[in-house]
């Protein structure tokens, strides 16, 4: 690679030296062989055509760059034009563990494509710290996830911004099942690998350290978009409590002009009792 580079870099100088000393050879031949007379070696017209055929030769030379470095351009406007039809078909798949909205201790699994293209034969693997594939029943996280079909079954096919989402676990169920009782000890990889529409082959790799997770603490309980949800709900289901009866009617009591002449009148008697004690 780095002597086609050099090759590519002098071929420039090449072209300059050539095109330029060229004509002038060819003129000083031309000029040279009808003044100088050698009787006893070479006569003019020999000589003119000796020069002539040096100019030729150089000309060749020149020509044969020309067309090498044509060939060197045609060969890298058609790198660059596979280099980008294959961008543009191009898949990115990415595997992101994240809270959820609801809680800060449930945590979340998202899969997605962000790329251009439709991913194929999605499969993942799961490698520990030194690049061994982790088998079902070896890592509590790892069998977490394989418990989804996509992470153990894999994925036919994943569209230009498809994105799948699960729930994975929490927090709180892991106590009691990791070494020493320690939810920071988890370290493992997943390899993502996938092929565009042509079966070009890519990797992607996210790695799952627990021990990023110490020290992050929530404030505000929640997103509250979700707390405004769940208010919302308590709301509806009191409605429908007071809606409850067949005829969907409200059950309220009526206060009517009857009901307040009689609350005057005990009112008033109510009084007149207390001024005789």
């Amino acid at each position: 690679m780095s002597k086609r580079k050099n090759e590519r870099s002098l071929i420039p100088l090449m072209v300059v030296i050539g095109a330029v000393s060229a004509p002038l050879i060819y003129i000083l031949g031309l000029a040279t062989g009808s003044q100088i007379q050698l009787s006893s070696i070479l006569a003019t017209d020999s000589l003119s055509s000796w020069v002539a055929a040096l100019a030729t030769v150089a000309i060749a030379v020149l020509t044969f760059i020309l067309a090498k470095e044509t060939w060197y351009l045609r060969e890298a406007q058609i790198e660059q034009i596979n280099s980008l039809r294959k961008e543009n078909i191009r898949p990115v798949v990415l595997v992101t563990l994240k809270n959820s909205d609801i809680a800060f201790n449930l945590m979340m699994v998202n899969l997605s494509n962000l790329g251009k293209g439709i991913a194929r034969n999605v499969s993942f693997k799961f490698i520990d710290k030194s690049g061994t594939e982790i088998s079902e029943g070896n890592n509590v996280i790892v069998d977490l996830f394989l418990n989804l079909h996509v992470f153990s079954n894999g994925m036919h096919s994943l569209g230009i911004n498809q994105s799948v989402d699960s729930f994975l676990f929490s927090f709180y169920d892991l106590k009691g099942k990791l070494e020493d009782n320690d939810i920071f000890t988890p370290f493992f990889t997943i390899i993502v690998s996938y092929s565009d529409v042509e079966g070009n082959i890519y990797t992607n790799e996210l790695t799952i350290d627990f021990a990023e997770f110490k020290g992050i603490t929530e404030i505000g309980g929640g997103n509250p978009l979700h707390k405004m949800a769940e208010d919302l709900k308590k709301l509806r289901e009191q409605i429908e409590k007071m809606t409850s009866s067949s005829p969907k009617k409200l059950h309220v009591n009526t206060y009517t002009s009857r009901d307040r002449e009689e609350q005057q009148k005990a009112d008033a008697e109510w009084y007149a009792e207390r001024v005789k004690q």
